[in-house]
């Protein structure tokens, strides 16, 4: 199986679609500036019924790995049933689209200036402009990072002109992205049944290739002349090296140990990219720190796109079909429980 299947898995994938807006809830457009650039943002709001003045909580999202837009949600899609299942519920929510993406301006999602940093920025830039909205409670607005996103979103949470209430790291990491690359390669070859010298094979080619890309700051060009078997390995799928490699250097306890609010760290048992491992390995490194801060969740049959599969191996089979099950109700339910209980906690 190509290398280059098994991490673009990261990613959840979406389909071109008109944008669908359901009537019971306020969908807002807004733009907020980044460098002299224009970034779109979309808002979901609930319908005014008694008060209109009324200030609601207010959730984030920080999306997966990969160059899209987030502005044309379609129905079942899984970030369009909780981003819009949470205002019904009482919540606002902001999405902002990458730069370059969509009708947001700013260099291109996949050049070299769009490195982690400038992505971290463009979070942070949306977060701070949410927090000024006249129907937002300032004191009541959270992160909901998916996938790579809260690598970003830790960055970010320590960078704001308000106090974060809290965090949803969902279906992600905790160790470094070296180590996770290369643990995800064994793990998803073995998955899909391919034997253990051969996934062997492929970990040890894959170390020595992006070592070169990650750690010596190798443009993929460059370690591709000088090694051609590592094509597949240095694999930037469709976000720029600059920001991947940026990813590489970081140390996540170093950030996670800034960032004092509480954190709800999610897995679902049908993710093939991730492991109930990364989830505790994570839970318990952010307790360390600020303990009784972070707490962590399980989803029985839940995949890495929020979504309901079988098994680990029946959802990588999916996604190389462009497949993907419904959305999983329960992460909802239980989400909005979280956020809920934490609203209520003393701060």
């Amino acid at each position: 199986m190509p290398f280059r299947l098994l991490l673009a898995l990261l990613l959840l994938l979406a389909c071109p679609a008109l944008s669908q807006v359901p009537p019971d809830v306020n969908t807002l457009y807004r733009t907020v500036p980044l460098d002299g650039a224009s970034l779109q943002a979309t808002i979901t709001k609930p319908l005014a019924k008694s008060n209109a003045n009324a200030r609601h909580p207010a959730v984030f999202l920080i999306g997966g790995l990969g160059c899209y837009s987030l502005a044309d949600l379609k129905p079942g899609e899984a970030y369009y049933e909780f981003l819009y299942g949470l205002t019904r519920h009482g919540y606002v929510t902001m999405r902002v689209d990458k730069n370059g993406e969509g009708k947001s301006g700013g260099p291109a999602c996949d050049s070299p200036q769009s490195d982690l940093q400038y992505a971290v920025r463009r979070s942070v830039a949306g977060l701070n402009a949410l927090a000024t909205y006249d129907f937002v409670d300032r004191n009541n607005i959270f992160i909901f990072a998916h996938s790579i996103g809260p690598l970003e979103g830790m960055l970010a949470a320590q960078r704001l002109d308000f106090p974060l209430r809290g965090f949803i790291a969902a279906e992600t990491i905790g160790k470094t992205w070296m180590e996770y690359t290369l643990e995800n390669a064994r793990r998803q070859m073995l998955l899909l049944g391919q034997p253990y010298d051969a996934a062997d094979r492929v970990v040890r080619t894959a170390e020595k290739c992006q070592h070169r890309f990650l750690i010596e700051k190798q443009t993929p060009e460059q370690v591709i002349k000088d090694m051609p078997e590592c094509k597949e390995h240095v694999n930037t799928f469709g976000v720029a090296y600059t920001y991947l490699q940026q990813i590489a250097d970081l140390n996540p306890a170093a950030e996670w140990k800034k960032v004092d609010v509480p954190v709800l760290v999610t897995y679902g048992t049908s993710d093939p990219t991730t492991s109930t491992e990364d989830g505790r390995y994570l839970t318990a490194m952010i307790n360390s720190f600020h303990p009784g801060r972070a707490e962590y969740v399980e989803f029985s049959g839940m995949g890495h796109g929020l979504d309901l599969s079988p098994s680990p191996r029946a959802w990588l089979e999916a996604i190389q079909k462009q497949q993907h099950g419904e959305f999983d109700r329960e992460f909802l339910e239980r989400a909005l429980g979280w956020l809920n209980k934490t609203m209520a906690a003393k701060h």
